[in-house]
């Protein structure tokens, strides 16, 4: 699972060189305006993984430079190679949820929760007999938390990108999407 963090460590250290000049200069006269970001999620597990994520951010007049988010992220369902007669395939999934606190108008530092699920389903080679007897089908499904840190920026009115990093899976986080 290393083989991204190559990857993913340069995107997220460009990103916030790239962003450190906006936020000095926007810190000057910071007026944090309510929003809500909806963004597409790219996860770079083995098998990669697209999802959604949902970010409000500045609705309470006391804590104006927080936020919070959720997403969701899902893999393919990928077959395995097992002995004939035998099936099998494998599901990968992930709940994120956190909170943000903005450091400008147009930066955000982000960090929270990560619910990753990897599910293997196979059959046991047991058809019960009757005619047109199929398989048993078994499920296996293992679920670990780990953290996640990133940062996301309003590249101009209305556009956000994102880069972050899973402790878990060891994958980078990289999403695009829209303010509302």
């Amino acid at each position: 699972m290393t083989r991204f963090y190559p990857l993913g460590l340069p995107a997220f250290l460009g990103m916030s060189v790239l962003c450190i000049s906006n936020v000095a200069s926007s810190a000057e006269h910071d007026t944090l305006t309510p929003s809500v970001a909806l963004l597409v999620d790219y996860v770079s597990t083995p098998e990669g993984m697209w999802g959604v994520t949902i970010v409000p951010k500045h609705f309470d007049d006391d804590y104006t430079q927080w936020g919070y988010y959720i997403g969701y992220a899902k893999g393919q369902k990928t077959t395995l190679d097992v002995p004939s007669p035998s099936e099998a395939n494998m599901k990968e999934y992930m709940w994120r949820f956190g909170l943000s606190y903005s450091l400008s108008q147009d930066l955000s530092l982000y960090s929270g929760a990560t619910a990753y699920t990897f599910e293997t389903n196979y059959t046991n080679n047991i058809s019960p007999r009757d005619v047109d007897g199929k398989p048993t089908w078994e499920r296996s499904r293992d679920r670990n938390w780990g953290a996640e840190v990133g940062l996301r920026y309003d590249l101009f009115k209305g556009v956000v990108i994102g880069a972050g990093y899973d402790t878990y899976t060891q994958a980078a986080i990289f999403s695009i999407g829209f303010t509302m």
